[in-house]
């Protein structure tokens, strides 16, 4: 139906019908209207008090029992929809089937990834918290024994005039007096506490005493050329990573207690900006090694041993 052929009320009408409203369809209202008004107003109230007196139909035993089913029928509706039972197991076909595992593998795809790069950046941070802990203690360590690094006397560094066979020989248990001493918590000397660390081998006077080392690393995460090399006997490739961080990177400790990360092990140390690789002695011919025999004497020369 459009608007043109939708009944009408009557203006007057619908005046005293508001008028009536308004009063409460009191009968003393209706003398307070304008004249046009009050007859239709007369009408109106006449006509709604015929309706109150004409006297209501029973229910309909029909319409009740009629309503009643369909709200019985729509609870039904409503429980089947909701019900997992053998009509629904049998919609479930084999492309069905297929379509679910193609995009629980494709997730699966997607996410993987994506949890191996969230585990390996919170283990990389957390190893990096570990070597500002560990250079806390190395601080502190040197601040009670005039400047000295963490040296053990059964592992001597090879410095000139003293033997070289132990200058990489469990180079990284020197760092064990720290825990021991309580300068740093157990797992300071670890990567995430169970990773082994390597420490630097002093090559140089200078590499003895914090105070006195360039900016340069002093600590990192274990030295992956050391035990190839020794499998080996010789140094085939120093461009490694470490394996503590499945051959990503490296954590670095500097002398100045920061720490740093770096995919390659060669590194730029010293205000010439000189390269250095971290996991080997450049020797006097040039070739990289890790025989302390070859030591070359330069101050920016870094090996960080296990």
């Amino acid at each position: 139906m459009n608007e043109q052929d939708q009944p009408k009320i009557n203006e007057l009408d619908a005046q005293a019908l508001d008028s009536l409203v308004e009063s409460g369809f009191d009968d003393s209202a209706i003398e307070r209207m304008p004249e046009p008004v009050r007859a239709r107003a007369r009408g109106v109230l006449a006509s709604m008090r015929r309706l109150e007196s004409h006297p209501p139909l029973p229910p309909s035993d029909t319409l009740v029992d009629a309503t009643l089913a369909r709200i019985s029928q729509a609870e039904r509706q409503q429980r089947d929809r909701f019900r997992f039972d053998g009509a629904l197991r049998r919609r479930w076909s084999l492309p069905n089937v297929v379509a679910v595992a193609a995009v629980l593998l494709v997730c699966v795809g997607v996410l993987y990834p994506v949890a191996n790069e969230v585990r390996s950046t919170s283990s990389q941070a957390m190893c990096a918290s570990g070597l500002r802990s560990l250079g806390n203690g190395i601080a502190s360590y040197a601040s009670d024994h005039s400047g000295a690094l963490p040296s053990m006397a059964s592992l001597m560094p090879a410095l000139p005039g003293q033997a070289p066979d132990a200058a990489i020989l469990d180079n990284a248990r020197h760092l064990d007096m720290l825990a021991r001493k309580g300068y740093c918590d157990a797992g300071c000397t670890k990567c995430n506490g169970a990773r082994a660390l390597s420490y630097r081998v002093p090559l140089h006077d200078r590499h003895v005493s914090l105070a006195g080392l360039p900016r340069s690393p002093i600590a990192g995460d274990a030295n992956p050329v050391q035990p190839v090399a020794i499998r080996a006997g010789t140094v085939a490739n120093a461009d490694l990573r470490s394996v503590n961080h499945g051959q990503r990177g490296q954590n670095l400790l500097y002398s100045d207690g920061s720490t740093g990360w770096t995919i390659s092990p060669i590194i730029r140390v010293g205000p010439s900006g000189h390269e250095d690789n971290i996991w080997v002695i450049r020797g006097r011919d040039g070739r990289p090694s890790l025989d302390a025999k070859m030591r070359t004497g330069d101050v920016w020369d870094i090996l960080l041993a296990n």
